[in-house]
This record gives C-alpha cells, sequence and structure tokens, in this order.
C-alpha cells in the first residue's frame, strides 16, 4: 500500500510504502512536510525501517535530517553518487534557495542497478539506475509501482541544466522505463501526480 505526500514547500512527492500487518514502513525522498509524517507514523504505531532516495536534491532529502533523529536505526539506502549531495549544500542546490543544508547520515547502504531490497518477508524492491537529471537518480519498483523521482515525470520535461544532468542520458533512462514496465505500471513521481505507464505508450 502506498501513500503520498506533497511537500507544501518545495511541491514535492514523499511516499510511504506501508502495510497494515507490519510495524516497520519505507519512506521514499522525505521533502518538507515531516511533522505531517511523521506525526501520521505515531499515530498508526508504526516505525520507519528504511528511506529510499531516488536523488540527493534539497527538495527530496530536505526532512531527512529529522527522520533520523526521529528514527536513529531506520536505513538510509542511495546511490553511491548521492553521498556528494548530501555532504554539499552548493549540489543539492539548498544553497542557491538560501537554505543551506546538509544531511547528517554518514552510515547508509550503497545500492546500485538491479539490486533488491527487501521490505517484508514477501515483498521487495527492484533498483533501477535512471541517471540523466542527475548521475545519482534511481527508481525503485515493487508490485506494481514504479517510483521515478525527477528521472521520469509524465508529461513534464527531464531538467538537466544542473552541472551532473545529462539530456541525452535522461532520454535513454526515460526510453528504458518505458520498454521495461507493463502499461498497467502506476509510476509515482518525484512532483505532479502519479500515472499509468499505459497512458503514455
Amino acid at each position: 500500500m502506498n501513500l503520498g505526500v506533497v511537500n507544501t514547500i518545495f511541491n514535492s512527492n514523499t511516499f510511504l510504502i506501508y502495510s497494515e500487518e507490519q510495524s516497520g514502513l519505507w519512506v521514499i525522498d522525505p521533502g518538507s512536510n515531516t511533522n505531517e509524517l511523521i506525526e501520521w507514523i505515531f499515530k498508526k504505531n508504526k516505525s520507519i525501517s528504511g528511506i529510499l532516495i531516488t536523488h540527493a536534491h534539497f527538495d527530496h532529502i530536505f526532512g531527512l535530517n529529522d527522520i533520523i533523529q526521529k528514527f536513529p536505526d531506520c536505513i538510509v539506502y542511495a546511490s553511491p553518487f548521492a553521498i556528494e549531495g548530501f555532504e554539499s549544500a552548493k549540489l543539492n542546490g539548498s544553497y542557491y534557495q538560501e537554505i543551506p543544508f546538509v544531511v547528517d547520515c554518514r552510515d547508509y547502504i550503497s545500492i546500485n542497478e538491479g539490486d533488491l531490497i527487501k521490505l517484508w518477508e514477501d515483498s521487495t524492491v527492484k533498483v533501477i539506475e535512471t541517471p540523466g537529471h542527475g548521475i545519482d537518480c534511481i527508481s525503485f519498483y515493487v508490485n506494481g509501482n514504479l517510483f521515478t523521482g525527477d528521472a521520469f515525470i509524465p508529461g513534464v520535461k527531464v531538467y538537466t541544466k544542473f552541472k551532473k544532468s545529462n539530456k541525452a542520458t535522461a532520454l535513454h533512462s526515460i526510453n528504458r522505463l518505458m520498454e521495461q514496465f507493463d502499461a498497467d505500471t502506476m509510476i509515482w513521481p518525484g512532483h505532479e501526480k502519479n500515472c499509468l505507464l499505459g497512458r503514455l505508450k
């Protein structure tokens, strides 16, 4: 089951993957509304098992420190390239918004193409590298749902004007996803609304 939260400051999407039967849930791209998210988690008597990061731009990681502080045992999963954005306000973009921010997390698990992350006994997340918007961009597939961050936002051209962006690579990543997944796959992007992949083919 997925729950989406729109971060009111940055207008980015945070997603929770959870099961009523499981005490631990998973967060994808914690943005700015961490108080609302944490309140919901406590109300449901749940905890956070892990955090999945699609890429290390500030509007997708701004709430990471708050969550780690409240749930210090949770595990952060991200691209090996994401650590640069974690540690640099200029690379994650927060410096240019006049809210310089770095992640207080030195212990995280580096993930790569094809890795499988175990959520629960009967459910795993597959890691798909989708660079272009950034070199660290990763998408996550679980049970018919594809979480794409900013690598693929249906109806929106991928922004490729960052220092480590690449327009051709971004297009290649989108084409890979279009070819690899079925029409009934639900796309959950980092901004805007979710969309069936079949509507785009």
